[in-house]
């Protein structure tokens, strides 16, 4: 916490010699713009008597025309600023469509910091006057869409939209990329009213040029029409007309010291009803993407806040060399999509190739009774060679009452690798008991598709009401199939017992087939259906039915060397050929009353109970060549589901969601807990069945809370979960360790599985003229309550793990961003029976910067401090310190030149720190180390046509 406060001071003198000039400046205006002062009024349209509604109202600094805020008016007219400046020259203006621009001056008076404008008169248009010049105010209200009109903000011209939105009062781009308008988050982002390259936000806030928008708009879009709170936020970007049709990418590649490369390339091209994204990149400084997307959100224009997923990651173990490629492609069939009236269809293709390097050495302490412990020590390095191929599509399409979804994926996935691992095992006094060494080589080949189609039929409300008012289905396809070819040499050598020793050189050849399908259907809304127009006391109903069929089919083939013999030859035990059939059904009936009320522009509330009982039966099929393992079973279970669902909005104020909710989920033991084939070649961990065993019954109650600020300032967001559960039933270990640190683990059910889940978030903002600053602190506990036997012994072993962060984020015009950032982690296990504890917890502070010295040339910085520390060892501090010089060139700063130097202080070291139950584990791996980079990048983009020139 000390270089976390540290952090925080070194930042503020940062903030007070930076720009010194500037803050000078504006000491005296700061001094009496305290924003504590508010004003009202009612805006009235005289000509037809009556108050305006939907009436833009917006204030100015007079002095310098900034915007401070904005609200639209009331169905009453009336409009309520809050957070303003005292003893400050303000101008307000209000606007409406065929109505002319009213403006007023005024200051709001220290002493009673209020002012109440009373009723302003809006005059209507007089269309006849040609001499009238009309201003198109920055916002607007046009229907229940809010509207920001792009030509109201100067920027610079190279600027992008997220640049803009900055800009706008209200709403607040968070570090991750996140948006949120009156302190609500923007769910989807469109432009001109589609989805642009997968919805991803950054790419087209990062990417579209602010002089190609036209509108911001903003509105709420309804999920189901008959339940009004049930919609989300949605930003639209309008672009200018013939800007619809462009292109924009990047190429850059990069090399540096001890070999380390990067490269990566994307081309991106839109048009009204198409989008194609072609990427590519490769580097060996553990930048990894999982999909094309990931590189395409990653090579944006502006560049800030990239995902930290796709970065040279100094925490990863190992060494890895990825080579990837992809193409994504995007058609509207419709081209001006709407909620109710869509057609469109995507598809991706992404190959990556892997090599990775891992080595990692390890100390683990077991406690095995009240005063005696084993000490496990391993020495692990694995080579591994991957090929990973992933093609998905999908097809959306809606019109008017009907909407149906299909998507399928197939992934390809084969390679090969080789691991080596030494362990050895000592007593309470570090005398060596045992040790065990196992080579393996391992080549793989795994398929896997699926296919899942959706289709909803709701009823119009433009159309008379019919019997069936709601029909949802859902259909779930998946299928895999593995293959794999392994190598294990093993030797286990006892010393307190050499009949123990064993060596092992066996083969195996393994084959799998599984397949699933799920058929869910809903009836929603069924009280019109059975009982009319009665009323029924408010009560609605629906019922559901969920059928899941699984068959997997395993085939088993393993070889043991035969030294007589030179030859492999065939394990009659392990050999084996196994089919699992699975049917799972579960009807269910959802009994529901809503409660509703609301004031327009006032407030709405919404109160649903829901109580949805449900039957689950689940019959299991196991045939097998081992007769042990044919085992056939039958559970059904009663699942008494409820919820509570409560929200609050109050207009201009706030918006709270409460949502309570219990529910039941049964697990049933697989073949592999039921009877498996115990493999003798890992004797350190040997897993035996109990056919016995009964299915777990998982129930859990859970609480959430959301509170989101819709005040015009400064706004303030928050929210709270908490998850508690126990596990009737819990499939546990009851492990016998003998004094070769051997472990035999045996399944058992077992009662008194308790868990408890909390996460908890608040995030801030504060929006100046110049200057914004943003908070986010969230905080995780995880603590847990597990039975089970170690050496016979019963006892229970609480867990508690904890994460907590801290991030403020500052930036002073376009000039300086600031990122603070303290995160703390613990874990904490004690075992009652034995009397032990176990802890240790990991720390890490940082501080990054970001200056811009002029518009082309940028300074990077990032230090982070870490201390990870544990019971019985020595706390391990490092410091992980990257800084980076860009500089951007050519016409519109296209072209960009950067030098990188990472982990300068050459410290990075990779903690293994965790506990659990009656042991903890300590150790290190390798991790990517220092070096230095060169980077060129080119970012080609034009948005609309190239304009030609006509002939001189």
């Amino acid at each position: 916490m000390r270089i976390f406060c540290s952090l925080i001071i070194a930042s503020i003198f940062i903030l007070n010699v930076i720009d010194a000039r500037a803050q000078h400046a504006s000491v005296s205006l700061a001094a009496n713009a305290t924003y504590i002062g508010t004003t009202k009024g009612i805006v009235r349209d005289t000509a037809h008597n009556y108050a305006l509604r939907s009436a833009t109202v917006s204030v100015y600094k007079s002095a310098d025309s900034s915007l401070l805020s904005y609200q639209i008016t009331n169905n009453y007219g009336e409009f309520n600023f809050k957070n303003l400046p005292v003893n400050l020259p303000l101008r307000l203006e209000v606007s409406h469509v065929g109505y002319q621009l009213l403006r007023k001056n005024f200051t709001i008076p220290a002493a009673k910091n209020t002012i109440d404008l009373q009723t302003l008169i809006i005059s209507p248009r007089d269309i006849t006057l040609k001499d009238v010049v009309i201003s198109v105010p920055p916002i607007s209200m046009n229907g229940d869409t809010l509207e920001f009109n792009a030509a109201a903000f100067k920027l610079d011209s190279n600027a992008v939209v997220e640049d803009l939105l900055r800009k706008i009062p209200n709403i607040t781009v968070w570090g991750d990329g996140q948006i949120t308008v009156n302190g609500r988050e923007i769910k989807s982002l469109l432009v001109n009213g589609k989805p642009f390259f997968d919805g991803d936000m950054k790419i087209a806030t990062q990417n579209i040029a602010k002089n190609a928008l036209a509108k911001i708009q903003v509105y709420n879009t309804a999920k189901n029409e008959s339940n009004p709170l049930d919609s989300t936020l949605e930003m639209n970007l309008k672009l200018k007309k013939g800007k619809d049709i462009g292109y924009f990418g990047k190429i850059g590649v990069g090399y540096g010291t001890n070999g380390r490369y990067e490269a990566d390339a994307n081309f991106n091209i839109f048009s009204p009803k198409m989008q194609i994204a072609i990427v590519g990149a490769s580097n060996n400084i553990n930048k990894l993407a999982s999909n094309a997307r990931t590189l395409v959100s990653n090579s944006t224009f502006k560049g800030t806040g990239a995902n930290i997923d796709y970065q040279p990651d100094f925490r990863s173990s190992g060494i890895t060399r990825p080579v990837a490629a992809g193409v994504t492609f995007n058609y509207n069939f419709v081209e001006k999509p709407t909620y109710n009236n869509r057609s469109t269809f995507k598809a991706d293709y992404f190959l990556i190739n892997k090599h990775t390097d891992e080595i990692s050495e390890t100390k683990t302490t077991t406690s095995v009774n009240s005063t005696d412990q084993i000490f496990e020590n391993s020495n692990r390095t694995n080579t591994a060679i991957a090929t990973d191929q992933r093609f998905s599509s999908d097809y959306d399409w809606a019109k008017e009452s009907h909407s149906m979804k299909f998507t399928n994926s197939l992934s390809l996935n084969q390679g090969e690798n080789t691991s080596q691992t030494f362990r050895t095992a000592g007593n309470p006094d570090q005398a060596l008991t045992s040790t065990n060494n196992a080579f393996n080589e391992n080549n793989f080949k795994n398929t896997s598709f699926k296919l899942d189609g959706k289709y909803q039929f709701s009823q119009s409300n433009w159309r008379p009401k019919q019997l069936l008012r709601q029909f949802n289905a859902t259909y779930a396809l998946a299928v895999n199939d593995k293959e794999n070819q392994r190598l294990n040499l093993t030797e286990f050598i006892s010393y307190t017992n050499p009949a123990d020793n064993r060596k092992f050189n066996r083969k195996y050849s393994t084959k799998s087939n599984a397949i699933s399908q799920q058929l869910d259907v809903e009836f929603p809304a069924l009280k019109q259906l059975f009982f009319g127009d009665k009323n029924l006391a408010g009560l609605d109903f629906s019922i559901s039915n969920k059928f899941n069929v699984r068959s997997d089919k395993g085939h088993n083939q393993v070889e043991d060397f035969n030294a007589v013999t030179n030859t492999y030859e065939g394990n009659s035990y392990l050999n084996n050929q196994v089919q699992t059939h699975i049917l799972d059904e579960t009807p269910g009936l959802s009994i529901r009353r809503m409660f509703y009320s609301r004031l327009a522009n006032r407030y709405q509330k919404s109160l649903n109970l829901s109580f949805s009982p449900k039957l689950n039966f689940i019959y299991q099929d196991n045939q097998s060549q081992k007769s042990f393992q044919n085992i056939r079973r039958s559970y059904h279970n009663i699942l008494p589901d409820a919820s509570v669902d409560y929200s609050n909005s109050q207009f201009g104020e706030h918006y709270r969601t409460y949502r309570l909710n219990f529910t039941t989920v049964i697990r049933i033991p697989g073949i592999q807990q039921l009877a498996p084939l115990v493999d003798s070649t890992n004797l350190y961990h040997l897993q035996r069945g109990n056919v016995n065993l009964r299915e777990m019954a998982d129930k859990s109650i859970s609480f959430n809370f959301n509170h989101y600020d819709q005040t015009t300032k400064n706004t303030l967001n928050y929210n709270a979960s908490v998850t508690a559960g126990m596990i009737d039933r819990n499939i546990v270990d009851s492990i016998l360790i003998d004094a070769d640190n051997r472990r035999t683990v045996y399944l058992v059910n077992a009662n008194g599985n308790k868990y408890l889940n909390f996460f908890g978030s608040v995030q801030k903002a504060f929006k100046f003229k110049t200057t914004e600053l943003q908070i986010r602190l969230n905080s995780s506990l995880n603590t847990t309550r597990n039975p089970g036997y170690t050496n016979g012994i019963f006892t229970f072993s609480n867990n508690l793990n904890t994460n907590s962060s801290a991030n403020i984020n500052y930036t002073y015009k376009s000039f300086l961003a600031l990122a603070v950032g303290q995160n703390y982690s613990t874990y904490h296990t004690k075992q009652k029976a034995f009397n032990t504890q176990y802890s240790g917890k990991n720390i890490s502070s940082s501080l990054s910067s970001s200056y811009n010295v002029t518009k082309k040339f940028t300074l990077n910085s990032n230090i982070t401090f870490n201390t990870s520390s544990s019971s019985g060892s020595e706390a391990v501090n490092f410091t992980i310190w990257n800084a980076s010089a860009i500089y951007r060139f050519l016409k519109g700063n296209n072209a960009e030149l950067k030098f990188s130097a990472l982990d300068l202080l050459h410290q990075n070291n990779s903690v293994i720190n965790y506990g659990y139950a009656n042991s903890f584990t300590v150790g290190t791996q390798n991790v990517l180390q220092q070096y230095f980079m060169t980077t060129l990048s080119y970012y080609p983009r034009r948005f609309g046509k190239k304009e030609v020139k006509p002939p001189k």
